[in-house]
C-alpha cells in the first residue's frame, strides 16, 4: 500500500509540475476533445485493501454507538458487520466517472501538520451532489496515509442528513450523522469502530 501511495504522489506532483511549464501550440486543424486520463487519489482501492485485511485478520473489533442525550451502546462486531459499517467510505468513490467529472482536486503541502493534503470538492454549487468534500492527508516524510475525512449531505424526503466520516488507517473509523428537519437537528448518531488499540 505504501508503494501505491508513493507512486500516486509522484505522478500527481509530476503532472502538476509539467502542466505548469507546458507550452501550447495552436494549429489550424480542428481541436478534438481530450480524454480525461488522470486519476484522483485511489481512495476506494486503498480502503478496500484495508477492509479486506481487517476481514482476514482476527482483530478484536468493537463499535460504540452514541445516540441522542449521550446514550452509549457498545458491542463486539465481526467481519461482515465491519464491512457493512465501512460501506459509506467506499460509496465516496471519487474516481467513478459520474462523480469525478463534478469534482475539483487541490493538492498542497501543509507544513503545520507535516502533511500532503489532497482535497476534493464540487466544481460548482450543486445541492444534489452528496459529496461536499473529501480530504486525504499523507505523511510528508514517508507518504503514509494519515487520515481520510469525508463530508456528505444526503436528502431523504423532508429530512437532510449531514454525515461526517473519518478513517484512521490501521486503527478506527467514525461516522457522525445529524438528521435535520427544516434546519433544526432532530436526531444525532455517532458510530465509532475500532479494530486496533
Amino acid at each position: 500500500m505504501k508503494y501505491l501511495i508513493f507512486i500516486f504522489v509522484t505522478i500527481a506532483v509530476t503532472i502538476c509540475c509539467s502542466g505548469c511549464h507546458s507550452n501550447q501550440q495552436k494549429t489550424a486543424t480542428t481541436i478534438q476533445p481530450i480524454k480525461d486520463t488522470g486519476t484522483y487519489f485511489p481512495i476506494k482501492e486503498i480502503l478496500t485493501e484495508e477492509i479486506n485485511d481487517v476481514k482476514s485478520t482476527p482483530y478484536f473489533m468493537y463499535k460504540i454507538e452514541t445516540k441522542n442525550a449521550g446514550k452509549k451502546d457498545s458491542s463486539v462486531i465481526y467481519a461482515k458487520e465491519f464491512e457493512h459499517l465501512a460501506q459509506p467510505f467506499l460509496d465516496a468513490d471519487i474516481n467513478s466517472p459520474a462523480l469525478k467529472a463534478l469534482l475539483n482536486e487541490s493538492v498542497f503541502h501543509d507544513l503545520s501538520t507535516n502533511s500532503y493534503s489532497f482535497t476534493y470538492a464540487p466544481a460548482a454549487q450543486n445541492d444534489t451532489l452528496p459529496i461536499k468534500s473529501v480530504i486525504i492527508l499523507l505523511n510528508d516524510a514517508n507518504n503514509k496515509l494519515k487520515n481520510i475525512f469525508i463530508h456528505k449531505i444526503l436528502h431523504r424526503a423532508d429530512t437532510t442528513i449531514d454525515e461526517a466520516l473519518h478513517w484512521k488507517p490501521a486503527n478506527y473509523f467514525t461516522i457522525n450523522k445529524e438528521y435535520l428537519l427544516k434546519d433544526s437537528v432532530i436526531n444525532r448518531n455517532k458510530i465509532f469502530v475500532n479494530w486496533k488499540h
